[in-house]
């Protein structure tokens, strides 16, 4: 019974689940060169959010299906990196996280139209694929400095942690507040965070419009 008692309470807060364990992911992308172990439960938080996504997608749509497959690959390279770690894993880990963030996305945004039993887990999704944005909207520019140093104008003070100062950026960037410390300075960079701040604005008008008329 108590079992039975906990898989209900589980099922009926996935969505709350979910977005807990990525505001723990994002809070500790400022912390990556801090921690000695932060990458290994970084790893682990990553591997439970994309299963539980999987798990909370009803299993009547073809998403079920599709990010699964990415899901399997996903845990046979976490095992490659343990047993034979190298840069070929790594870029393929980099490489399906990338495309399962992007599945997770879309599976929250839609879950905002498909029915729940309670509104505050429609709400939860909502604010699920409202932060998973940023955070691949981070990565983006993360990769793209990477790439081509020198892409954005970065304070001084940032070191080796560029990617949490990239999710930082994001989140400024797609709340509209940009408070200019970070800005971009190559054409693309420009582009990219035009059309972020875009459909930052267009995600929170249509999640709200939803939202009341739900409760209309």
């Amino acid at each position: 019974m108590r079992d039975r008692t906990i898989g209900m309470l589980l099922a009926n807060n996935r969505w709350t689940i979910l977005l807990t364990i990525l505001v723990f992911l994002i809070g500790m992308s400022g912390f990556e060169n801090r921690l000695p172990r932060l990458g290994q439960l970084t790893l682990v938080a990553n591997s439970l959010l994309f299963l539980g996504v999987v798990g909370a997608t009803d299993r009547r749509t073809w998403l079920r299906t599709v990010m699964a497959v990415p899901v399997a690959v996903w845990f046979v390279l976490v095992v490659l990196s343990e047993v034979r770690p190298g840069p070929q894993v790594n870029v393929l880990m980099v490489t399906t996280g990338a495309v399962l963030l992007f599945g997770c996305m879309i599976i929250g945004f839609r879950q905002l139209f498909a029915p729940v039993h309670a509104e505050y887990e429609r709400l939860a999704s909502g604010v699920f694929s409202y932060l998973l944005m940023a955070v691949i909207w981070g990565l983006i520019y993360w990769r793209i400095e990477a790439v081509s140093p020198g892409s954005f104008n970065l304070p001084d003070t940032v070191g080796d942690n560029t990617r949490g100062v990239f999710m930082y950026f994001s989140m400024i960037t797609m709340t509209t507040v940009g408070y200019g410390e970070i800005s971009p300075a190559a054409d693309l960079p420009r582009m990219l965070t035009g059309l972020q701040a875009v459909a930052g604005t267009m995600f929170v008008a249509i999640f709200i419009g939803r939202s009341v008329s739900r409760l209309a």
